[in-house]
């Protein structure tokens, strides 16, 4: 079978209403099953009118496959937020996740531990979660993304959103807003296996390498602490079962 030659996930201006509406359909099928509900004593301690939405992901089954589930058992932090990143978008979604932190923590005195931060890398967005040894192999990934070194100004040969200093001149990112900065303050980032695999099915392409061991240098490649799931969508809808709010980039 082909593999892709340009990310499959659905484009950055998709409608977003219908995410839960399929998910809604599912947890009733489930609950006909005998699947138990939380109880209501349990459900009412949660706060911001989130109790629906952790009951829908308390009475998911448990995981099948290889998929590493164990972010959405994080999900239960006072206030959760899921950003969708379908495009690089200069950090985009990364500067808006930093703003959400630190805007609460101004507001509301909270710290990291009181916010759940999901960061969704799909689509056209994969260059955000690749590691610098990938960057500086394939010089593809600067020309796709016309991205520049933060400290050079030039193309950058390194992934621009990890390790950003304060003094970095030409940073699309504030250092407190870096990919590895949140992911050391608790933030949970997702990568789209499909995108993966389109992004894969390019470097092959341009490479002549075999799309397999392109896709497995990918996956090694991955900035530590990014978990991937089956697709962008997938970690999209279960962040917000799990009570997580939306926010997409425009």
């Amino acid at each position: 079978m082909p593999h892709p030659r340009e990310p499959v996930d659905v484009p950055p201006t998709a409608p977003r209403r219908g995410f839960l509406a399929q998910l809604a359909t599912a947890a009733v099928a489930l609950t006909a099953g005998g699947l138990a509900r939380p109880s209501r004593a349990a459900a009412s301690q949660l706060p911001n009118g989130l109790a629906d939405a952790r009951a829908r992901a308390d009475t998911t089954p448990a995981p099948r496959g290889p998929w590493d589930l164990s972010w959405a058992d994080k999900l239960t932090a006072t206030h959760r937020q899921v950003f969708d990143s379908p495009a690089v978008a200069d950090g985009e979604a990364l500067n808006k996740a930093g703003l959400y932190l630190d805007g609460f923590h101004e507001v509301y005195g909270t710290t990291d531990k009181d916010i759940n931060v999901v960061i969704v890398v799909r689509h056209k967005g994969i260059p955000i979660v690749l590691g610098n040894d990938t960057w500086a192999r394939y010089d593809y990934l600067a020309d796709r993304t016309k991205l520049k070194d933060p400290t050079t100004g030039k193309n950058a040969k390194r992934n621009p959103f990890v390790g950003v200093k304060p003094n970095d001149a030409y940073a699309l990112t504030d250092p407190t807003a870096s990919l590895d900065t949140l992911i050391a303050r608790g933030a949970i980032v997702l990568c789209c296996n499909l995108a993966l695999g389109a992004a894969a099915g390019m470097l092959a392409d341009k490479t002549k390498q075999p799309m397999d061991t392109v896709m497995a240098e990918l996956k090694r490649s991955l900035v530590p602490g990014v978990t991937l799931v089956p697709s962008g969508i997938f970690g999209v809808t279960r962040a917000e079962e799990g009570g997580c709010h939306y926010i997409g980039l425009a």
